[in-house]
């Protein structure tokens, strides 16, 4: 990390907010806003979290859904343990085909809410990390149809860029309403988007 880097995420106002709120990373405020402005998470609601690592969407979800519901977070790295019993961590890869099959077993049923924040690993060149991102958000949409309830939800993480309204298209496909959405949180220089799907048909 450059030192540069450091002195910009000590001004930034949701890091500041993060640390004094628990948060395990400052993007916990991106989800937070966008529940907050489209309701799409409520108590009570089963959550699968892909991409969740360090934990800061699990623990806005786990805040939402209240001990009645359930929250599965998965990354490709070990998750630090959160302290409810209903919230649970999977070492796992939205590319294995076997994950759905997986989700279901730990959690016994359908559910409400896919979530998806994943990123590839970023190389600086544009159009290699728009495709790579685009790659995941279509793998998330995947395992979004195969594990969510008829009227559910999904809000996944995208790049802009030439593939956008493609992938955009595709989601149309299996649900009643999509919507792009800038959380306030995400950084104005930031490329990155969310598209939030209401409705599955199933």
């Amino acid at each position: 990390m450059s030192e540069r880097w450091k002195q910009q995420r000590r001004k930034d106002q949701f890091y500041k907010l993060a640390r004094e709120r628990g948060y395990r990373s400052r993007s916990a405020f991106k989800l937070l806003q966008a529940v907050n402005k489209y309701h799409f998470m409520k108590r009570g609601d089963k959550v699968v979290d892909l991409g969740a690592a360090p934990g800061g969407w699990l623990q806005v979800s786990r805040q939402i859904v209240g001990k009645e519901g359930f929250v599965l977070g998965i990354d490709t790295e070990p998750i630090r343990g959160l302290p409810w019993s209903n919230v649970k961590t999977l070492v796992s890869d939205v590319t294995d085909d076997s994950l759905d099959s997986t989700i279901l077993e730990q959690i016994g049923s359908k559910v409400n809410v896919v979530l998806s924040d994943i990123s590839p690993k970023i190389s600086g060149a544009w159009d290699v990390d728009h495709a790579r991102q685009i790659y995941l958000a279509e793998r998330s949409l995947e395992m979004a149809r195969r594990t969510l309830k008829r009227g559910g939800s999904f809000f996944s993480k995208v790049f802009h860029g030439p593939e956008l309204s493609a992938y955009r298209d595709s989601v149309t496909e299996d649900f009643e309403k999509v919507t792009l959405v800038k959380p306030p949180a995400s950084r104005k220089k930031s490329s990155e988007i969310y598209v939030l799907a209401v409705g599955f048909r199933g």
